[in-house]
């Protein structure tokens, strides 16, 4: 109960730093660049944008807090593992939570069927490519922004007109890879590029020792595969009897940690 309470306040913490009226973030980041406290809205650190504009160079001439936000997020999870998706991101634990009150049979386990990290990168590299065929994706399907209007606008007596793109964002983000999905994170596993490029970044920074992680003691693991059965991101599994966590699609919540009975996982640096 305490456990599950601290994520909430967390997730509740990521809307009070990232989304309007008070996107604390925003505004602290705007006062330490130009000396002004003013209102900021959630367009105002867009992670998104920076990233499809990584590698045709766009991304240095976008405004500092765009830019200084997006590498303050990768550096995070170069360092910490994609605490922002696991520990604070509001969207992503708005269907997880969501999803459980579908009952089990009626939801995919997607890793089941199909191999979840190359799907992520690749959906990653599109992408990061489409600026080169003179296309933009960054505002076309984001759930980060389409919570923002459910959650904000909407409660503010705003009449907001949905693209066609959001949706079918909400259909593919509430529904398909939400409620019907395993751990309802079916859509940061496959279709958000902000997820996969944290994902990048820790499985990069997982090959030093010092860099934080879930690990596990395979010694201590007893192979009763909760943590397999809890893991909103199909992340933890068992291999030849014992846990093992695919850092590529982890997002350091500690739902696996908490489950574990006999805790044989844990966040922390690369055991020796």
């Amino acid at each position: 109960m305490l456990y599950n309470l601290k994520r909430l306040t967390g997730y509740a913490l990521g809307f009070v730093l990232f989304y309007a009226p008070v996107a604390l973030f925003q505004r602290c980041l705007f006062y330490l660049l130009y000396g002004s406290w003013q209102p900021q809205s959630i367009h105002g650190l867009c992670f998104r944008i920076p990233i499809e504009h990584v590698l045709d160079g766009i991304i240095w001439r976008l405004t500092p807090i765009s830019m200084l936000s997006t590498l303050l997020l990768l550096a995070a999870a170069f360092f910490l593992g994609p605490v922002f998706c696991g520990r604070l991101c509001p969207a992503g634990a708005f269907t997880e939570y969501l999803s459980k009150l579908m009952p089990s049979k009626f939801q995919i386990s997607w890793h089941r069927y199909t191999e979840i990290a190359p799907i992520r990168y690749g959906m990653l590299a599109g992408f990061c490519l489409v600026p080169f065929f003179g296309g933009i994706l960054a505002c076309s399907y984001c759930n980060f922004f389409l919570f923002d209007l459910l959650a904000n606008y909407y409660t503010r007596g705003y009449f907001i007109s949905l693209t066609s793109s959001l949706l079918l964002t909400a259909i593919m983000w509430v529904l398909v890879f939400g409620i019907f999905t395993k751990g309802g994170r079916g859509f940061c596993n496959f279709l958000c590029p902000v997820g996969a490029a944290q994902g990048l970044m820790h499985a990069i920074g997982c090959k030093l020792p010092f860099v934080l992680r879930m690990r596990v003691d395979k010694n201590q693991c007893i192979g009763c595969g909760l943590c397999e059965k809890k893991c909103p991101m199909e992340s933890a599994e068992l291999a030849e009897g014992k846990a093992q966590i695919n850092q590529h699609n982890c997002i350091c919540c500690g739902v696996c940690q908490h489950a574990c009975p006999v805790q044989a996982i844990s966040y922390g640096r690369k055991r020796v």
